[in-house]
């Protein structure tokens, strides 16, 4: 399971591994990304206490703000989508081994955006979801191979 969004001390989470994007020192130089160890959870990340009247008044905010979000998905006007010719299929080649590079592309695709995670580039939510399937993609190419 992979998830791009970072916790409030910025760990990501690509794959199995947990991650601390690279990133700027205010005197220029690189910080390099940095793998976090299984079971860490630093202090920024631990939940704080908060009454009940608090969590339902940011319950309400979060509600507000999501309707909010709503009203300007309908105001949006949708594009037409413009019509896509793909060359045809080359005819030398087994369904099979068409299968297996179509999955190691995608595979390709995901190991690139999962990059982009470690240092720390915001991902839009089709590449989130693609990332998602990279484990399963994997465990099928796997299985295409032996």
């Amino acid at each position: 399971m992979t998830d791009p969004n970072p916790t409030d001390a910025g760990i990501i989470t690509v794959g199995e591994e947990r991650w601390i994007p690279g990133s700027r020192r205010p005197d220029g130089s690189y910080r390099p990304a940095r793998k976090v160890r299984a079971g860490f959870t630093p202090l920024e990340d631990v939940q704080r206490y908060a009454s009940p009247k608090a969590r339902q008044q940011a319950e309400q905010e979060r509600q507000r703000q999501l309707e909010q979000d709503q009203k300007q998905q309908q105001q949006k006007p949708i594009k037409e989508a413009k019509p896509h010719t793909q060359p045809a299929p080359s005819t030398d080649s087994t369904p099979e081994e068409r299968k297996i590079r179509n999955l190691q592309k995608k595979i390709r695709q995901i190991e690139e955006l999962e990059q982009k995670l470690i240092k720390g580039e915001p991902l839009n939510d089709a590449q989130r979801d693609k990332v998602k399937k990279g484990k399963a993609l994997r465990e099928e190419l796997a299985q295409l191979s032996s």
